[in-house]
C-alpha cells in the first residue's frame, strides 16, 4: 500500500471520527461552535483527540452533576421544615429546633451558590476541558522546542480537571446530605407517632451535623468556587 493510500485511508478514519465527535458533544448540549471545533481537530488528531473528546463530559459514575445541587438543596430546605414541624412540642424538639435548621440551610445555601459558581465558570470556553486537551495533544505532536509550552498546557489542563472535580465533589455532598436529612425527617415522624426512643434519633441528628460541618470546613478552607489552594497560572 502506497503513501498516498495510506493518506486517503488516515483522512476518511479522521472524517468519520470527526462526525461522531460532532453528535457526542451535540447530544452532550455543547454549543454547535465547540462542537464542530471539536469536530475539526479530530481530522488531522484523530487517534489522540477522538477518545479525549468522545469521554469528555463523563463524570465518575458516567453522568454530570449539573443542576443537580439546586435540586438537593431544596430537598433539604423540604425536608427539615417537615421534619422540624414534625419534633415540634415534643420531647425531640430540642435535636431538630427552628434555629439549628436554619444553620443547616444557611450552610447547604453557600454550598450550592458554590457549586452553581463553579458550575457556569465551567461552562465558559476558558474553561473547556476538553479545549485543554486538545491544547495538549497538539503540542506533544510538535515535538521537541515546546517544553515551556508543554508545561503550562498541561498546569491549565490540571487546574480545569481540579474545578471540576471541586464542582463535582460539592454536588455529591449536597446529594448526600440531602438522603441523608429526607431520612432525619422520617425518623422524626415516625419517633412521633410510635413513641421511639430519644437516642435512635440522636444518631442521625450527630451526622446530618457531621455532614453540614464538612460542607462548611470544605468552603472555608477553598476559599469560595475560585480554587482548591493557589493555583498557578
Amino acid at each position: 500500500m502506497s503513501l498516498r493510500d495510506l493518506s486517503i485511508l488516515y483522512l476518511i478514519a479522521g472524517l468519520a471520527c470527526a462526525v461522531a465527535v460532532y453528535r457526542a458533544a451535540r447530544d452532550r448540549g455543547d454549543a454547535r461552535r465547540r462542537a464542530a471545533l471539536s469536530a475539526a481537530l479530530c481530522v488531522p488528531l484523530w487517534p489522540i483527540w477522538g477518545p479525549v473528546a468522545l469521554t469528555a463530559g463523563r463524570g465518575a459514575g458516567g453522568a454530570r452533576p449539573d443542576g443537580d445541587a439546586g435540586t438537593a438543596a431544596a430537598r433539604v430546605q423540604g425536608a427539615l421544615r417537615e421534619g422540624v414541624s414534625a419534633c415540634a412540642g415534643t420531647s425531640f424538639e430540642a435535636l431538630l429546633s427552628r434555629e439549628a435548621a436554619s444553620r443547616i440551610e444557611a450552610e447547604v445555601a453557600r454550598a450550592a451558590a458554590r457549586h452553581a459558581e463553579l458550575d457556569a465558570l465551567l461552562r465558559q470556553d476558558g474553561f473547556d476541558e476538553a479545549a485543554a486537551a486538545a491544547r495538549v495533544a497538539e503540542i506533544e505532536r510538535g515535538g521537541a522546542g515546546s517544553g515551556r509550552a508543554l508545561a503550562t498546557a498541561h498546569l491549565h489542563l490540571e487546574n480545569i480537571r481540579r474545578l471540576r472535580a471541586m464542582r463535582d465533589r460539592d454536588a455529591r455532598a449536597l446529594e448526600e446530605l440531602a438522603d441523608l436529612v429526607q431520612a432525619l425527617r422520617t425518623q422524626l415522624v415516625l419517633a412521633r407517632f410510635a413513641g421511639s426512643s430519644v437516642e435512635g434519633v440522636g444518631g442521625i441528628v450527630s451526622e446530618v451535623w457531621a455532614r453540614v460541618e464538612g460542607l462548611g470546613a470544605a468552603i472555608d478552607a477553598h476559599g469560595g468556587a475560585g480554587s482548591e489552594g493557589p493555583i498557578a497560572t
